[in-house]
């Protein structure tokens, strides 16, 4: 009896030489009685050389063969072994493919654990697993693991990455520097990151982002002596769209991570109930350019399995496992790899290196040419790809929403993170002057401290309130002392520069530290019978309250100033407004008329533009929703950074207000209302100051004793056609509707997105059908014919971009873009280029549509609109899927260079043989302070996330004794104390650029600055 034959597999190993490689088939066999040769026999499929199979054989044989058919091409093959026959089938595959296997492990200086204990000693921690992994150590301890190992094993390469625990480290060892600078100058250990930390960028200002980089890079370079050239971002929950440019402003050249464009944990690991398996799901591969608004960019890896992809092969029961386990990533990644060329990340959170990763560098060699696998750094990987690459796939794709429950959670952490920002800024500014000017030296150490620390808060596991109580406690006062630090140095410059203003008299001196004029609020205190006037003497409106002075300052020059005289008078109070004649409660000045309804909760039944005579709202606005969550989500099993509803929602408008109060003053009118929903009493304030175009709004949550409940606030205001948009660090994008009301058991994914100071419903670009209507334009995919052929788009790309348009660039044989399984957020339009002739894309959707948009571009249209089936409401729904080409709205393009001209003025041009689009070009929006969470749902009701309580792990958790915890004895995380909350509405003709609202919500973020003068010398 011959050896029989059970199954062939074809794989895409390589044995013999670089010159002469061999395609390894593998055979698996079962003894027999005799030896026996085998045969393959296919077209272009032969035997390398001839094989005998021992008749002890058992398993699995690797058989070489001389494959001639072209690369891609699948051949039937026929295997003899003695009497035995088997049909297979033998894909030709390319040699020439290596994976770099980089060492590498997350740190997070602070989470459920204290900053103390993640770097040195782990206090209070047991060996036995139950409070974490027994594989995990502390930051001193895996620097120096990675650092002896590589000193030990000459084939062992690794990467380190954080300022938080570089500096301890290194301050505290400081003669494992040369160690650490040898092992960099051979190429065998690599400093990325070239930031301080990890931070989530899109929960921060600009100026943060850009010292975050600044202090990475200066510590990596200029202390430690390395070259940091990547940025090392791998667990940060999102990513503001303009981060890759201020990378690429700094001199870093890639960057690599592993959240942002398909949920938390990628194509192939589980984000909800089923792990999708297949990166082919992605629309792009892992390598890419990943650009910024600015149109900067840097080359991308995106980890399709996660940064901890690899780590799993340490628990390999032998090393033949872990080679095999290896191979099953390498065969997962490549079909997304954009060159010959992988990257395997071998660690995860805390880890030391990994027991294998060495031995398959070695044992792989020895067994294979193709593919290599390769102990490695980040630059290793990306020089290759490079190498073999000049130009990627260009991607301005909005790397958000990712843990929707960040934007919210701790929101006091998000709310002194915009006041330590704004004071930092307010104080680097006047103390420039006032150093200039010889009043004082400027405060470099104060302010040096001020940026550190929000550097350090900046990070994903802080400003992100993903941490436990005790780190919250202890974070706080980071925030505390930038904050205090800041306003020190802020109002120390800003007494010296007041000091030298000549004055006439006792005045008030009310300084802008904004580019442009404007108007604002102010108070100072003065005594009962003074008030002030401007330098002409006319008395200037204001209200005396409790020894305060409070009056709209006008006209106050950019980066300026503007003095009031102290003048006696008896300003008056804010006064009760005459009693309305119905139940309901209206305030007006000359732009708005407001009316709040006391019999549902006092929220607003009317805001009324009375310059246009229109209506902003459809329903209830200024209505507060609370909503009931999960502890932690029912399928993921995580809850502070999740939003996790459970569909039940109560809104205030159910219930009667305590009081609805209507006052009124030189400056302007006022709503005060009080009541209760849930488990929290509030008070809200509706303010129309005389002379302004916003309405401003204040709620405070007086008293809260629930637990896991979010709570909201709403303004239904559909406008026609219109988007959601809103600012980031440093831009203006589109953002996707959200779906605010779901069950996330259901559901997962609310679409929540984190805005820097505002948001609304508005149109960044625009395509204008003359007749047909007009279309805004949020978020794009642009579908190339083929692969090859998308960096030709880079300029249709980033115009698109500049525009506030992003973009994924996918091509006509890949997946498309818009599935909520797989995709973070969702696509409003598809940009097709090139015609049917060329594009696969462009025929099927013409195919599919009227015969009229194919004759419009046989006309000379060079771009024609097909619209879609459905109206984006209707089709935009829980677990959406709209990778059907007729769910978007598609524009074909003919000439991308004539577009990318086109775009200068953000609106498009095109033909729309049949049917319309509706545009009504007008925008309302809220400006914000310090609550970056917001939804704006398909109805057009704006939503702004104002706090949450969340009893999910680590809520709760305080490891050194004694345990803390709020005066009820609740959890930090509950946040059971009284908050207040800003915001303020705008509305009118045009779209954002046409309101200034950048320039509005940095008004709305950074006070006027008074003080009170006595006579100063010139």
């Amino acid at each position: 009896m011959s050896v029989r034959l059970l199954s062939a597999e074809s794989t895409d190993l390589f044995v013999g030489s670089r010159d002469e490689p061999r395609q390894v088939l593998r055979v698996t066999v079962a003894r027999g009685e005799r030896d026996e040769p085998l045969e393959v026999r296919g077209e272009g499929v032969r035997l390398a050389e001839p094989l005998t199979v021992p008749a002890a054989a058992e398993g699995v044989v690797e058989v070489p063969l001389a494959v001639s058919a072209p690369p891609g091409t699948t051949v039937p093959c026929l295997l003899t072994l003695g009497e035995e026959r088997l049909e297979t089938a033998v894909t030709a595959e390319e040699p020439g493919w290596t994976m770099f296997m980089v060492s590498h492990f997350h740190y997070d200086p602070v989470w459920w654990n204290t900053q103390a204990a993640y770097t040195s000693p782990w206090e209070l921690l047991s060996g036995d697993a139950t409070t974490r992994p027994l594989w995990e150590r502390n930051a001193f301890a895996l620097v120096e693991a990675h650092i002896d190992l590589a000193l030990r094993d000459p084939d062992y390469r690794f990467v380190l990455a954080e300022v938080d625990y570089l500096k301890p480290f290194f301050d505290t060892h400081p003669e494992r520097r040369a160690d650490l600078r040898a092992l960099m100058t051979e190429g065998r250990a690599e400093l990325v990151g070239g930031t301080y930390n990890e931070p989530n960028t899109n929960l921060t200002g600009a100026e943060t982002t850009i010292r975050n980089i600044v202090y990475g890079i200066g510590y990596q370079r200029d202390i430690l002596g390395g070259d940091p050239r990547t940025a090392w971002q791998l667990d940060a929950f999102g990513h503001d769209p303009q981060f890759p440019g201020y990378l690429a402003a700094a001199g870093l050249t890639g960057s690599a991570w592993a959240r942002g464009p398909f949920h938390q944990w990628g194509p192939i690991s589980k984000n909800f109930k089923q792990a999708k398996n297949d990166a082919a799901l992605m629309q792009f591969p892992s390598e890419f350019e990943w650009i910024s608004p600015s149109g900067q960019g840097v080359l991308t890896h995106y980890m399709p399995a996660h940064y901890s992809a690899g780590w799993w092969m340490d628990s390999s029961p032998s090393l033949e496992a872990a080679c095999e386990a290896v191979y099953d990533l390498y065969r997962s990644l490549k079909p997304v790899a954009a060159t010959k060329n992988v990257l395997l990340p071998v660690g995860t959170d805390y880890t030391p290196p990994n027991k294998w990763i060495t031995d398959v560098h070695r044992t792989w060699a020895s067994r294979y040419v193709w593919p290599r696998f390769v102990c490695a750094t980040p630059r290793d990987f990306l020089d290759a790809v490079r190498a073999e690459r000049v130009a990627f796939s260009p991607q301005t794709r909005d790397m958000n929403p990712v843990y929707t429950g960040k934007d919210v959670s701790y929101i006091d952490t998000k709310q002194a993170q915009r006041a330590a920002e704004v004071a930092a800024l307010d104080a680097e500014r006047l103390s420039a002057f006032a150093s200039v000017l010889g009043l004082g030296r400027y405060p470099h150490a104060a302010l040096d401290k001020v940026w550190r620390q929000l550097a350090y808060g900046a990070h994903h596991d802080a400003i992100t309130g993903s941490e436990s109580d005790q780190v919250y406690i202890d974070l706080l006062t980071g925030w505390r002392e930038a904050h205090d630090l800041a306003a020190t140095a802020r109002d120390n410059a800003l007494d010296a520069l007041t000091g030298q203003i000549a004055l006439d008299g006792r005045s008030v001196v009310v300084t802008n530290t904004l580019p442009f004029a404007r108007d604002g609020l102010v108070s100072v205190p003065l005594p009962a019978g003074r008030t002030v006037a401007d330098l002409s003497g006319a008395p200037v409106p204001a209200v005396a309250e409790d020894g305060t002075l409070t009056f709209v300052a006008r006209d106050v020059p950019s980066m300026g100033w503007r003095s009031y005289r102290v003048v006696p008078g008896s300003p008056e109070p804010w006064q009760p407004a005459p009693l309305s004649r119905t139940p309901l409660v209206t305030i007006a000045n000359d732009r708005w008329q407001v009316t709040a309804d006391p019999a549902r909760g006092g929220a607003l039944v009317s805001i009324h533009d009375r310059a246009a005579d229109r209506e902003v709202l459809t329903g209830l606005g200024n209505e507060l929703r609370l909503y009931d969550e999960y502890p932690q989500h029912p399928d993921m099993g995580e809850g502070p950074w999740h939003l996790i509803p459970s569909g039940r929602v109560v809104g205030s408008a159910e219930a009667r207000a305590l009081t609805v109060i209507a006052e009124t003053s030189p400056i302007g009118r006022r709503l005060t209302v009080t009541g209760g929903v849930g488990e929290i009493a509030y008070e809200q304030t509706v303010t129309l100051l005389t002379g302004s175009d916003r309405i401003d709004f204040t709620t405070r949550v007086l008293d809260h004793t629930g637990a896991d409940r979010l709570l909201r606030v709403r303004f239904p205001a559909r406008v026609e056609g219109a988007l959601p948009v809103s600012d980031v660090a440093g831009a203006v994008v589109g953002r996707g509707f959200a779906l605010p009301d779901v069950d996330t058991a259901e559901h997962p994914w609310t679409l929540d997105n984190p805005a820097n100071t505002w948001f609304g419903l508005s149109a960044t670009a625009r395509v204008d059908l003359g007749e047909a209507g007009a279309r805004a334009l949020g978020v794009a995919e642009v579908v190339v014919p083929a692969l090859d052929d998308a960096p030709q788009a880079r300029d249709l790309v980033v115009a698109l971009a500049r525009a506030g348009v992003t973009a994924t660039t996918s091509s006509a044989d890949g997946t498309r873009y818009g599935w909520l399984d797989v995709d973070s957020n969702l696509p409003d339009v598809r940009i097709v280029l090139g015609g049917p002739d060329t594009n696969p894309v462009a025929a099927e959707l013409l195919d599919r549509a009227d015969d009229a948009y194919l004759e419009a571009l046989k006309s000379g249209a060079a771009r024609v609109w097909v619209p879609a089936e459905r109206p984006l409401p209707e089709v935009w729904q829980p677990s959406a899927d709209l990778r059907d080409l007729r769910a978007l709205p598609a524009l074909i393009v003919t000439d991308p260079a004539d577009l990318v001209a086109d775009l200068s003025d953000a609106v498009i041009e095109a033909v729309c043989p049949l049917g319309e689009e509706v545009l009504e070009d007008r925008t309302v929006a809220l400006l914000t302070y310090g609550l970056p969470g917001f939804a704006v749902d398909p109805s057009g009701a704006l939503h702004l996330s104002l706090m949450r309580s969340c009893t999910g792990w680590p809520s709760g958790i305080w490891l050194d004794p004694p345990h803390r915890a709020a005066p009820d004895g609740s959890a930090f995380q509950l946040q059971h104390w009284t908050h207040e909350f800003s915001y303020s509405l705008v509305s009118g003709d045009g779209d954002w650029r046409t309101l200034r609202l950048p320039a509005t919500a940095q008004e709305h973020i950074t006070p006027l600055l008074p003080r009170l003068v006595e006579d100063a010398q010139p």
